[in-house]
């Protein structure tokens, strides 16, 4: 049986927020069933005894979600993961997904990537908060705007602004 990792992305900023409580809860309750190592950002915070590893952050700038699946990618390849699920927002998750599968492809390794379906049954309540230090994840509309710019255009374009 190969090994499992879990790649959760923070929704907002700071870790106080309920969408980041919430994967943060989903994230550890995943890693202990799994025995997982997990790999996510700084507004995650997890068990103290899950073994996690951190994307580097810059005060107040999260990296973009594909600059977060490639240092992911690299990371379970060193670590010879067999599969990665994958925790974050609902809002967030179809995107998280494209972007850790296009990592996997461009790494050139064979790794199993899964959504973490208990993020699908949270209520929106939890993922958009008024308090997020990052406006985008204040409220579903300005989410929408944006998330829909960034699924609609090229790739090659996304990869140049995002990766």
């Amino acid at each position: 049986m190969s090994r499992s990792g879990i790649v959760a992305f923070a929704f907002g900023v700071p870790a106080s927020l309920p969408s980041n409580r919430r994967i943060s809860e989903i994230t550890t309750r995943l890693a202990r069933e799994l025995n997982a190592i997990v790999y996510t950002q700084q507004d995650v915070e997890l068990d103290s005894r899950i073994e996690v590893f951190r994307i580097s952050e810059a005060p107040g700038q999260p990296p973009p979600s594909l600059r977060i699946a490639r240092r992911a990618v690299n990371w379970a390849a060193r670590w010879k993961l067999g599969e990665l699920w994958i925790v974050a927002a609902r809002p967030h998750l179809i995107r998280c997904l494209r972007d850790v599968q296009f990592a996997v492809i461009e790494a050139g390794i064979s790794i199993q990537v899964h959504p973490c379906t208990d993020c699908l049954n949270c209520p929106e309540t939890d993922w958009f908060c008024p308090d997020s230090e990052q406006s985008r994840t204040r409220s579903r509309k300005t989410w929408e705007r944006r998330e829909r710019l960034l699924r609609l255009m090229p790739f090659w374009l996304y990869q140049k602004i995002a990766g």
